[in-house]
Parts: C-alpha cells; structure tokens; sequence
C-alpha cells in the first residue's frame, strides 16, 4: 500500500501530476517544484507535489486538448468550442501527427477519431501507450458500432461520443472526463478552483 510520504522519481511524478516528465525535471531543475536530487534524477515526495499542485500547477493550468482527427471542419469546430472556455487546443490531423505533439507536450485529454489515414485511433492508441502520459481519451467517430471501435476499447476505458457532434454532449464529457482525471490523480479530493 503507497503512503502519503512516498518518494517518486521524475517520471512516477509526471504521471502523477499528468505531466510530460521533462516538464517535470525542468521545474525541479528551476525550483518551481518541491523535489531533491539524489544522483542523475530527481525525487519527489507525493504529499510535497499533491500540496504544490493544489495550490500552483491545477489552478494555473488550462487544461490542454489534444484534437485527432481527419476531418479539418471537426477539429476547427471543437477548437471553436473549447478555447473560450480556457482550454489550450492542439489540433492533429492523424495519429502520428497526434504522436509529435504528443512527444513534446503533456496534454490533459484526448479527442479522438478512429478513421483516418496513414495511422487510425487504434493503431494511435496502440503507439500512445508507450508514450508513459495516461490522460483520458474520448473517441469521437460515425463508426462507433465498427471494429475499429471495438479494437480501440483494447487500450483502457474510453468514453465515446458519436458523430455528427452534439456540442453540449462532447463539452459535457470533456468537463466529465477532466474532473476524473484529476480526482483520480488526488485520490477522491474535489479539483481545486472547479
């Protein structure tokens, strides 16, 4: 059973945290977050971070929103919806472009398509778990009865939402899957400022 004063490393920490761990380390680096070395990485104890990050990072932080999908129109369209409501917005037009971003940012959930050229959502799903981030996804596509949607169910919990989009459907399980994320980070605390 894990306690409150356990010591993480830099990566259990981004995980913790939801975060990409160079993010993690360049904070530590800085001094912008509880952490202490101890040979060539950091270490970080659990009840330090959830205290910093109830008061610094999840107040500050906009939730960021990884977009996948084909269509140009979807992902303009959900951009136009989630940015006014403080969300940062990363637009993909296939898998593997969603994997660079993915790569060089830490993002707090997904949105989804599971039809796309050059890498479709599952085979997106299938790389993303290597990745070590672990936010919560939710597939967006006209296909949620096809086999592409039951491969896609291999990879975790999903939540779906069909297309065409209803916007006050898709918002409320963003707003859904976001408050989970982040209880589950703090174990059953309510978010902070939401």
């Amino acid at each position: 059973m894990k306690t409150n004063n356990q010591v993480l490393n830099a990566k259990e920490a981004a995980d913790f945290l939801g975060a990409h761990v160079e993010t993690i380390r360049r904070l530590a680096r800085r001094g912008d977050i509880p952490a202490y070395k101890i040979g060539k990485d950091w270490r970080f104890r659990r009840d330090a971070l959830l205290d910093w990050a109830e008061t610094h990072y999840l107040r500050s932080k906009s939730p960021c929103v990884l977009v996948v999908d084909d269509e140009q129109g979807v992902r303009k369209l959900i951009a136009r919806f989630l940015e006014p409501g403080g969300y940062q917005v990363l637009l993909a037009s296939n898998g593997a472009e969603g994997l660079r971003h993915l790569e060089s940012k830490a993002v707090d959930l997904i949105l989804l398509d599971l039809k796309m050229p050059e890498m479709n959502g599952p085979e997106f799903l299938q790389h993303f778990m290597g990745t070590g981030q672990r936010p919560p996804v939710i597939v967006i596509t006209g296909y949620p009865d096809s086999d592409l949607m039951a491969e896609a169910m291999r990879y975790g919990p999903i939540t779906l939402v069909a297309k065409p989009i209803e916007m006050e459907l898709l918002m409320h399980a963003v707003r859904t899957a976001l408050n989970g994320a982040l209880n589950a980070e703090q174990g059953t605390r309510a978010p902070p400022g939401r």
